[in-house]
């Protein structure tokens, strides 16, 4: 496609360098996710260079993306349109390179992501890993990491040194074989693959390697000797053709897959992987070729001829451990045997497949999100709230605005004013003021700061009966939404406090005067707990105090599955050191029930890799939380504190049975046997709590549906937000319509 572009639909511009090593099959497998996910949230832009055939096709390049051959004019494109204020940028995925030659990129791209971030657009790093971890170059690269809204790396050990930002699988998995594919191949092994795919790295220029000796060759022929199996040799990189025909002659190889020059990447890419569908084990020391084999359902084993670290850095990732063999001085007997034991293991390592895809979906409604404007951005406006109605019924009901923010992303508050929005009230319109970002992401931050104080001020003089509900936490949220609503109130707005936070009762021991500035605005106080409410009420009087439960909608009966779901950020005070504690300790004894573990990491020196059958997801999208809830037999929130989780009560609302500890509102949410409640911190209690509830199938099952019914009664939309509506709509009196006959009070 030509490098000037028509025009386009009202969707974001975003910007990605396609461009690799031209010869390397693993470049694409690394790209092309990546261009899939941002094509689908706005218009590509892509910088390819002079790119040889096929390589375009590889990427996935569409007809409507718009290619550039030179990286001036794709960055002068970048530069006008975030000038615009309609550009995104994307880093593009695969190795970093910690040397002051290597930070030439991430120097060179400093002006256009200051642009964009400084314009309102978002720069997002996804899959890139460090080759090396130098630390001058670390410090250099430090500015280009602070400028990202959203970072992800490709392996733990980077993500522990670089910062900025969790890991996630790499990018490669999401290729191959269907999930369904896959877990079929492990139920029924007998497949009929009769291949041992042998390819290794040339690459002289680069990265060079020794040729393997000759026990080395005897341990791979004994290998394939040993599984019935015949010898292939595979080229994935160009460069490494003349040592795939040397290795098919010294193996005796029976079949050999190279690169012809008539072939393109595209092409080439498509025989690999019919090659690759026929072989039992793939092994190599290149990364990306064991990982191709391994999304078409080969078994991958890393032959190692020096002693990096990279390809069991990716597995470990995805909780594949052992399977990168260091073949220096190894015997051809021990290599044969590393070989045939990795086979054996065929089925946790293709287990482990479906998962790491499940993290990749997450990391991919995150960019959605994220680029694609589906959060608060897109929530109506003040002239355009969420339930359409005619213009006179609409202008004649009040609004109430919720200070904070919206959309899929993570935080109880935030799926709180989620809630709110979806839900028809009866006497009045709903809509957000956006006040925040992500944490850590402090430009965004301040200038939705700024924002959301001038609509507060266009919000004041306008003529419309309005009110102000500011969601509050603790410490920044006191600092950033307390000082919104204490504007709001100097304007004459009624201002209403929902307070969420876990350790509202410690934030206020210890800043008691920014408590009280923010409370003694407010018209009225919502509380989750007794413990707020008694906290609140020592500053406002009792009278301005209300307790109110969060609500959320029902969730479906599903049939339920063998598994365990924690749900919430993966730290210390959520109690995620006691949950591995415990669920070590349980999970032997029953083989075939699985812990999935979802949420963003912030501890991640509490993060076991290694926790036998648990899956760490990542950050997953709200909707896939409740998905997975769904089909889930038990919940559990091990916190150390909390004031009233909206997990729990969506586990309540989707029948899990629920395990939980004795913090905040929730002994008297899942007492009375709706739930178990174990004290914080108490591995061995929550150890007992679940080998009972996994144990007694009828005793889960009473109470999962005690906790619905309370859920119904007492949780649910239909129960809370008429009381919640009328604490809102109280300071507005008289010049509020009344509730219509038969509605709720």
């Amino acid at each position: 496609m030509s490098e000037s572009s028509g025009p386009r639909a009202e969707r974001r511009e975003i910007f990605a360098i396609g461009r690799g090593q031209y010869e390397n099959i693993g470049d694409v497998l690394l790209r092309r996710p990546l261009l899939e996910w941002a094509r689908e949230a706005g218009n590509l832009h892509v910088y390819v260079g002079h790119s040889p055939p096929g390589y375009d096709e590889g990427l996935g390049i569409e007809p409507a993306d718009t290619v550039y051959r030179s990286f001036a004019k794709w960055y002068v494109a970048l530069i006008r349109q975030a000038w615009a204020g309609r550009a995104d940028s994307l880093y593009k995925p695969g190795e970093v390179q910690l040397t002051l030659v290597g930070m030439k990129e991430h120097i060179v791209m400093l002006p256009a992501v200051a642009l964009v971030r400084v314009r309102g657009g978002r720069v997002a790093r996804i899959g890139a890993g460090a080759r090396n971890f130098a630390p001058l170059p670390r410090a250099i690269m430090w500015p280009s990491s602070a400028l990202s809204t959203y970072t992800r790396w490709r392996d733990d050990h980077t993500a522990s040194y670089l910062g900025f930002g969790p890991a996630m699988p790499d990018l490669g998995y999401s290729d191959g074989l269907s999930d369904d594919a896959v877990r079929a191949m492990i139920a029924e092994p007998g497949d009929g693959r009769d291949l041992l795919v042998v390819s290794l790295r040339e690459d002289e220029e680069v990265a060079p390697r020794p040729y393997p000796d000759r026990a080395w060759m005897e341990g791979i022929r004994e290998s394939a000797r040993r599984l019935g199996l015949r010898i292939a040799i595979a080229t994935q990189v160009l460069v490494d053709d003349e040592r795939s025909r040397r290795l098919a002659k010294d193996l005796g190889a029976d079949e050999v897959v190279g690169w012809p020059s008539l072939e393109g990447h595209a092409a080439q890419e498509a025989r690999l992987r019919q090659l690759y569908r026929r072989a039992q084990v793939v092994a190599s020391d290149r990364l990306h070729v064991i990982i191709a084999g391994y999304t078409e359902g080969a078994v991958p084993v890393g032959l190692q001829l020096d002693d990096s670290t990279k390809i069991s850095r990716h597995f470990d990732t995805i909780g594949v451990h052992g399977i990168a063999v260091n073949t220096i001085g190894l015997e051809a007997d021990e290599l044969a045997s590393r070989i045939e034991s990795l086979v054996e293991r065929r089925a946790e390592i293709l287990g482990a497949l479906p998962a790491a895809r499940e993290r990749l979906r997450g990391v991919r409604d995150d960019l959605h999100a994220l680029i694609g404007r589906s959060t608060e951005e897109s929530r109506p406006a003040v002239a355009d709230v969420v339930r359409r109605r005619s213009a006179s019924e609409s202008l004649a009901r009040p609004v109430v605005f919720h200070v904070g923010r919206a959309g899929d992303v993570p935080g109880g508050m935030t799926q709180v004013i989620n809630a709110y929005l979806a839900w028809r009230f009866d006497r009045s319109d709903v809509a957000v003021v956006v006040s925040r970002g992500n944490p850590g992401d402090h430009l965004t931050a301040l200038r939705r700061f700024i924002a959301a104080r001038r609509r507060i001020t266009a919000i004041a003089r306008s003529r419309r009966a309005a009110v102000v509900v500011v969601h509050l936490s603790e410490r920044g949220s006191f600092l950033r939404e307390g000082r919104l609503a204490i504007h709001a109130a100097r304007l004459g707005l009624p201002v209403i406090a929902h307070l969420h936070g876990s350790e509202f009762a410690q934030y206020e021991a210890a800043h008691p005067k920014a408590v009280a500035d923010v409370l003694n605005v407010c018209a009225q106080v919502i509380t989750l707990s007794d413990e707020a409410s008694r906290i609140a009420a020592r500053t406002v009087g009792e009278g301005r105090v209300r307790l109110i439960p969060n609500a959320i909608p029902d969730g479906d009966a599903n049939d339920k599955r063998r598994t365990i779901v924690f749900g919430g950020v993966v730290s210390h005070r959520k109690g995620i050191d006691v949950l591995q504690d415990a669920w070590r300790r349980v999970a032997p004894a029953h083989p075939e029930w699985t812990l999935l573990i979802a949420g963003p990491v912030r501890d991640e020196e509490l993060v076991d890799p290694a926790l036998p059958q648990a899956t760490f997801l990542g950050s997953v999208s709200h909707e896939r939380l409740m998905s997975i809830l769904d089909d889930a037999s038990i919940a559990v929130l091990p916190s150390r504190d909390e004031a009233m989780p909206m997990f729990i009560l969506e586990a309540m609302a989707r029948r899990a049975g629920v395990i939980s500890t004795a913090v905040g509102g929730i002994p008297a949410v899942l007492g009375d046997g709706h739930g178990v409640v174990v004290a914080p911190g108490d591995a061995d209690a929550l150890a007992d709590a679940l080998s009972e509830l996994i144990g007694d199938e009828g005793r889960r099952t009473t109470m999962a549906e005690r906790a619905h019914a309370r859920f119904v009664s007492e949780h649910s939309a239909h129960a809370v937000f008429p009381v919640v509506e009328s604490v809102w709509l109280a300071p507005l009196g008289a010049s509020v319509a009344p509730a219509p006959v038969g509605a709720p009070e």
